[in-house]
């Protein structure tokens, strides 16, 4: 049974890292030393182990699709929307992407609109299956460019994928053969509502391939690979459907029970989950948040979760509306063999050298902590995607005017408190951080 419900827990902002990684595009190049950007030097894809799918675009009234399992390609409508299911078992011994149904090809033209490619959660790792953690996922447009027919967007080859959405999730039941499901058929195995299944979805102009390239230019259909990982993280909860109070399939807060939460004995019982004086979402998201604590929880909340971690089986949908782009070409590199060389430079701009060195604390630390003066910087060398602060610690008489930073990611949330700046740094991100400071007053 597949149950969708309506969006009713509070948007979240995507400021956490998948795996200590967030998706933005590739770093401006650095072209030489142990800095080198290869992602940004290459096509756009990384080196390293990664399952390929071809996303193909063809005339449904010319093209006949064969249904059989297998291969690398799922074939969509070259003009129009199509929609392309990922499933992940966890109990599979699948250490390779499969494509179950390759046709995406829409109703009238003998086919659903659906294809279905199945992601292994295991990789091998010196021939030893070890979970993949999650992937990054870099995609670019191929094969001849056309001119799009949709007049509202400009006249060159497009796709546009939208954020992949949870359907369905459940767990193993002790079977033998769970191994095998690429569905969730029998109810009783679902893991429960799932709440919010579109509460992340990003800018629109953010989530469209285009073809980047000059048609008359040379090396045309070269276009280059762009990270798309964020298409893939889930943001919302997975909940016990006893926690549906009214079985209506939306957890909201008719289903908070109502309780002296306040503690008065003298005003009446209401859903104030957290006694803030408003009946809200926000009392649904405290009370789910509870009930996620419990020690047998009825709730599981994944804030910027790699999408497939959230149960045993789970099956996403991805929408996709295609404008006369041809091939697109995807890659997902498994998080636990992939290394990027992401780096952050800090700089020290002064009015003048008078301000003298500088003293900056770097956290979690690479190697010793440093010190700058005006108009120097430092490079942390090549580091894993992660979260990262830097502190100016200033002297008397001086003050922070104003951080700068240049971040060839716009989608990246950076955070500056006081002195203190936090860096969320991706896989083969370079930020620059500048601290510029002035006199007291």
């Amino acid at each position: 049974m597949k149950r969708r419900i309506a969006i009713v827990v509070t948007v979240l902002t995507l400021v956490a890292l998948l795996v200590g990684a967030t998706a933005v595009m590739a770093a401006k190049p650095q072209n030489s030393g142990s800095g080198k950007d290869v992602i940004a030097l290459s096509n756009g894809f990384p080196s390293g182990q990664h399952f390929n799918l071809n996303i193909h675009g063809k005339d449904p009234e010319t093209f006949v699709c064969d249904p059989t399992p297998g291969g690398k390609s799922v074939f969509v409508a070259e003009y129009g929307a199509s929609t392309i299911q990922y499933v992940s078992n966890k109990k599979a011994s699948v250490y390779d992407l499969t494509v179950l149904d390759p046709c995406a090809m829409p109703e009238p033209y003998g086919g659903d609109g659906v294809a279905k490619v199945q992601l292994p959660y295991k990789v091998l790792v010196d021939d030893i299956p070890t979970p993949a953690g999650g992937y990054y996922v870099f995609a670019r447009i191929l094969a001849k460019p056309n001119n799009g027919k949709n007049p509202n967007i400009e006249p060159r080859s497009n796709i546009i994928l939208y954020p992949n959405t949870v359907v369905e999730a459940c767990n193993d039941p002790g079977d033998p053969d769970f191994g095998n499901y690429t569905a969730c058929s029998d109810s009783e195995l679902l893991l429960g509502l799932i709440v919010g299944e579109n509460i992340y979805v990003p800018d629109p102009a953010n989530q469209e391939l285009y073809r980047f390239e000059d048609p008359t230019a040379k090396g045309k259909g070269k276009s280059r690979a762009v990270d798309i990982t964020r298409l893939f993280i889930y943001t919302g909860w997975v909940v016990d459907a006893t926690l549906d109070a009214n079985d209506d399939e939306v957890i909201d807060i008719n289903d908070v029970p109502e309780d002296d939460y306040d503690g008065n004995p003298i005003t009446l019982d209401n859903r104030d989950y957290n006694n803030d004086g408003s009946i809200d979402e926000a009392d649904v998201e405290a009370w789910l948040t509870d009930m996620a604590a419990l020690a047998e929880p009825m709730a599981w909340y994944f804030s910027n979760e790699w999408i497939f971690n959230i149960a045993d089986l789970v099956i996403t949908e991805q929408g996709l509306v295609n404008d006369g782009t041809k091939l697109v070409q995807l890659r997902f590199y498994p998080v636990v063999t992939t290394t990027f060389g992401s780096h952050i430079i800090v700089e020290k701009q002064a009015p003048d050298d008078s301000l003298g060195t500088i003293a900056f604390w770097f956290d979690p630390s690479y190697g010793n902590n440093f010190s700058l003066r005006h108009d120097e910087s430092k490079d942390s060398g090549a580091l894993s995607a992660g979260t990262y602060t830097v502190t100016e610690i200033l002297p008397a008489g001086w003050e922070l005017d104003w951080i700068e930073f240049d971040d060839p990611d716009p989608s990246t949330t950076n955070t500056v408190i006081d002195e203190t700046v936090e860096i969320n740094l991706a896989p083969g991100e370079t930020v620059r951080v500048i601290f510029h400071n002035v006199l007291t007053p």
